[in-house]
């Protein structure tokens, strides 16, 4: 049984993963140009489901008897990402859509009182990414695509404990939130029939976030927070053996180096602390890569087999426990099915394994010393559903 080379491509795009801060969830960095698969209309629903089981075993060091605290602290949480498109054919040349995504997301809750206060309680992101974009057909082989990127953070929160008193502690909380502008743009070229290669490029979005930070009853309304959503590049190659199989392989490069240095203005914290505060980050560009194989079971369904490992963009030595990424190893199925003549259901469940080394310094009295040592073991279960109608 044979089946159009533009449905197969189309089914064979399914992925989700993450680097605990960044996510290839649902329809977040597609392709603008792939747009041209779409027949008249086409609308997408969906969500990415995460539970994310975060374990620290180790030692941190405690602000106010400056011994170290020990043992093991854990995070778990569950995050939702919902995502959707809709998308019109124009004409035979043109297709405009607008996307709506979560590209960035953090949940890491270690708690208020555990030994691990002095390093993170809790960092928490929401991100919400509208794009409006377009696909134009060059040439019969040949597609260009790009758009906008309106990016929307809000309950941004990055928060840690201070000594209030030479024998107790109260957590610093800093929300900010803010909005940024980028763009994106990718080439898709259909070399025959069985080989296809696609690019696309996601540019930085500059994000000044503004709000307030508070800490055992002080309040500074005048919170500030600086950093650049990194550019991302994506490749992807697709390989049809046969009506039944196909292959595709992508890989992502994320300019994490764009971030040095964490900068945080006008805490609540008061002199000689704060109200300012510089962290050092160094972050590496970052890569990841992806494999699928997929098989078209019957006329209805295909079964896809994924498997992807993203390498974090920390150093060892300067890793923390609010960002611990490193690299993680994503292994899934996903099931397509066909419901109607114009509607598909697609599921996704996956698990995700990390293993993080932490053996970072804090300088008291000019002098570096051990501040977070241990490691940060990461379990995962994701669950991606969606509905696509086309008409």
């Amino acid at each position: 049984m044979r089946y159009p080379i533009i449905t197969v491509c189309c089914l064979a795009s399914f992925s989700a993963h993450a680097n605990v801060l960044q996510y290839f969830a649902g329809i977040s960095y597609s392709n603008p140009a792939e747009l041209f698969k779409v027949k008249k209309n086409e609308v997408i629903l969906g969500g990415s489901g995460f539970y994310i089981d975060a374990r620290f075993s180790g030692s941190v060091l405690n602000f106010n008897t400056f011994q170290y605290g020990n043992g093991s602290s854990d995070s778990k949480r569950v995050s939702l990402l919902p995502y959707g498109r809709i998308a019109k054919r124009v004409d035979s040349k043109m297709v405009f859509a607008v996307d709506i995504t979560e590209p960035f997301h953090s949940n890491l809750v270690w708690g208020a009182r555990d030994f691990t206060r002095y390093a993170s309680t809790e960092t928490l992101m929401t991100d919400v990414d509208v794009s409006p974009r377009f696909s134009y057909s060059i040439t019969p082989k040949l597609y260009a695509g790009g758009g906008l990127n309106f990016n929307f953070l809000k309950n941004n929160e990055t928060n840690w404990a201070l000594p209030i008193s030479p024998t107790q502690s109260s957590t610093l909380i800093n929300r900010t939130a803010g909005f940024g502008v980028g763009y994106n743009t990718g080439l898709y070229y259909m070399i025959n029939q069985t080989n296809f290669l696609g690019l696309a490029y996601y540019a930085s979005i500059k994000q000044k976030t503004k709000g307030e930070s508070l800490l055992n009853g002080m309040v500074n309304p005048n919170l500030q927070f600086n950093f650049r959503m990194p550019a991302t590049t994506i490749i992807n190659y697709v390989h049809i053996f046969n009506p039944k199989w196909l292959v595709s392989l992508q890989a992502f490069r994320t300019e994490w180096n764009a971030n040095q240095f964490a900068k945080i203005r006008n805490t609540a914290a008061p002199p000689p602390v704060g109200p300012d505060f510089t962290f050092v980050m160094k972050y590496d560009p970052s890569w990841a890569f992806a494999g699928a194989l997929r098989r078209q079971m019957s006329e209805k369904l295909g079964l896809t087999f994924i498997a992807i490992q993203d390498n974090g963009p920390e150093q060892d030595r300067l890793r923390t426990i609010n960002f611990p990424s490193d690299t993680i190893y994503f292994g899934g199925l996903a099931a397509d099915y066909r419901i109607g003549k114009n509607a598909t259901v697609e599921l996704l469940y996956a698990r995700v394994f990390s293993k993080t080394l932490f053996n970072n310094t804090v300088n008291v009295n000019s002098q570096p010393i051990p501040f977070t040592t241990g490691r940060v073991r990461i379990h995962a279960d994701v669950v991606d559903l969606r509905l696509k109608i086309q008409a």
